[in-house]
């Protein structure tokens, strides 16, 4: 209870820190997303470290053969933590890279109201994320060893989820921006939309058994990509399946690594 309620206000605030700073502090979007990517590197570091104290503390099946979901293209037999870092990394070096082209690019149109970036701002923006996710961090130490295998799946996801949408605001926001020559109420609107996305994890993932009404009924209007199957079926047979994939990834592991 204590690990749900500190996660809940660490996600808070942490979200509270970009927020502030663009909608009271006047920051540019550059100095934004300058926060923003620093936010996105320190939490996925801090969810594989999460990731190595579990293997060595609780080592489950899940951290050294892991099984991802139906649909990821992440082989399984491979070391979950590697995975997720190979991922999570090379997604935030081509933000990176992105940020910089694009912000160069606002420049030289004369953008520079939305594409200065105050190293100061982002010094202090960037210090404020740290100390919360190292408390965060830390309290998440003391239960670690309880954690179950999906806890610890789930914590990453989030991570590569935050990575996702920033990735798409800088492929597609930033880039309008720059075409266009918009205002930067369109990055407003990222800003608020990237901070519900977040807070969207605070809230308890629902996942029935069997498809709502509405769903069976409008999906059995349209054609079917399996003769013979219903949307029904398949949704309780997906359902199953990833059933027997989190059992299989939470067993106790008995082979040679220990250390993802």
């Amino acid at each position: 209870m204590v690990n749900t309620t500190v996660a809940r206000l660490a996600l808070l605030a942490v979200n509270a820190v970009p927020v502030v700073g663009w909608f009271a502090e006047d920051w540019a979007a550059g100095t934004t997303l300058a926060v923003y990517w620093f936010e996105n590197v320190a939490a996925c570091l801090f969810v594989a470290a999460r990731a190595i104290g579990h293997a060595r503390l609780s080592p489950r099946r899940g951290h050294f053969d892991y099984q991802p979901p139906a649909g990821d293209r992440r082989s399984a037999d491979s070391s979950f933590v590697k995975g997720f870092l190979v991922a999570s990394l090379v997604f935030s070096a081509a933000h990176a890279i992105f940020l910089a082209v694009i912000l160069l690019l606002l420049n030289h149109q004369g953008e520079r109201g939305i594409a200065d970036v105050d190293w100061g701002s982002v010094g202090r923006g960037c210090a404020i994320v740290l100390a919360i996710l190292i408390i965060e961090f830390v309290v998440d130490l003391l239960s670690l060893r309880n954690w179950t295998f999906l806890q610890l799946e789930q914590t990453a996801n989030r991570g590569l989820g935050r990575v996702a949408v920033v990735h798409l605001t800088l492929i597609f926001g930033l880039l309008a921006v720059a075409i266009s020559g918009a205002s930067d109420a369109l990055f407003g609107v990222f800003v608020v939309l990237k901070t519900l996305y977040s807070l969207s994890w605070a809230l308890p993932q629902w996942e029935p058994a069997t498809p709502p009404r509405w769903l069976n009924r409008m999906m059995a209007r349209l054609p079917k990509v399996r003769t013979g199957e219903r949307f029904s079926d398949a949704w309780v047979k997906d359902r199953a399946e990833e059933a027997d994939r989190r059992v299989r990834n939470e067993q106790p592991w008995v082979g040679r690594r220990r250390a993802a």
